[in-house]
């Protein structure tokens, strides 16, 4: 009994001694009901800069326990949801560069709302955050009920740290249920895909293997929307890699050099279709007389002459 009680004492003295913010560096708070929430999502390993001035800042070693600040909020009419002032539903065409602020797990709330306030001592907090570009996995699936949609914002990591190297996350999934409340007095809208009012359900933060699963369809697929970001993949001409992104590079140079470089363009596209059509014409003729020649040798003196025409024998027949 009274090793007992000694565990047990001591269990509860770890407990006292345990930081808080150790325990779950997850957390989401309801600023207001159904339109908007702040999700703090713990950066495992994260890097952490801190600005010692305006112009000055510097990595931290080892860096301590920190959080991503996600704030989901509707639209003034409730017919789009923003994540830091992003639209994620309906999804705006890619590129869609996402950042989130750093900020120190064991940030209190009210520190966390005076960046809503226009003060001085939000710009000394600006000056001690550092801010990140996502690399992250947006879905979109229907629930169990068909007004319900579950939309899951997959931080997969960061795109660079310290160094070059990416930063992989991707533990936690922020997983949201949208409620689609139609009204048919409301005008349609054709990027909206129908006239509805949208409204926050529930927000959570779950481990990626917990996370709700889309349906699967008749053929096997499962019923989702599913778009994949990374930044550094991206430039200002479009995807590396991809033909759209050359077109927009070779007529972003033309438009950079002006006349300067639509002159000789124009020139060489002109002597490539007249180089073309001559190769043609002279394949042809040449095509010609090589059939012309094989023709001759073949028949000798029963070849009919170049050109000759050949008479038509008509057959009537009478009554």
């Amino acid at each position: 009994m009274r090793s007992l009680a000694l565990l047990s004492l001591s269990a509860l003295a770890a407990a006292a001694i345990t930081p808080q913010n150790i325990l779950d560096q997850d957390e989401v708070i309801e600023r207001e009901a159904g339109r908007e929430y702040t999700v703090k999502l713990g950066c495992v390993g994260c890097p952490v800069r801190v600005w010692t001035s305006p112009e000055k800042a510097e990595w931290l070693h080892p860096p301590p326990n920190s959080s991503l600040l996600l704030k989901f909020d509707m639209t003034e009419f409730n017919d789009a949801l923003l994540l830091n002032g992003n639209r994620i539903f309906p999804l705006d065409p890619m590129p869609l560069h996402i950042n989130a602020v750093q900020v120190s797990t064991n940030m209190q709330q009210d520190e966390m709302e005076s960046e809503d306030e226009d003060n001085d001592t939000l710009e000394l907090y600006k000056h001690r955050r550092m801010m990140f570009p996502l690399q992250y996995q947006h879905t979109i699936f229907r629930a169990q009920k068909p007004e319900h949609l579950w939309l899951q914002f997959n931080v997969t990591g960061l795109p660079w740290g310290e160094g070059p190297e990416p930063i992989k996350m991707g533990q936690k999934v922020v997983q949201i249920l949208l409620h689609k409340e139609y009204d048919e007095h409301l005008v349609y809208d054709k990027n909206l895909g129908g006239p509805y009012i949208l409204s926050i359900q529930d927000v959570q933060v779950v481990e990626a293997k917990n996370r709700m699963q889309p349906p699967r369809m008749k053929c096997g697929k499962l019923a989702m929307m599913q778009t994949s970001f990374d930044p550094s993949e991206w430039d200002e001409y479009g995807k590396i890699g991809t033909w759209s992104r050359t077109w927009n590079f070779f007529v972003g140079k033309i438009q950079l050099g002006g006349n300067t470089l639509l002159l000789p363009l124009f020139a060489l596209v002109a002597a490539s279709l007249i180089m073309a059509r001559r190769l043609f014409l002279r394949r042809q003729q040449e095509n010609t007389s090589t059939d012309s020649d094989a023709e001759t040798a073949l028949l000798g003196r029963d070849a009919p002459p170049p050109y000759a025409d050949i008479p038509v024998i008509k057959i009537e027949e009478y009554d």
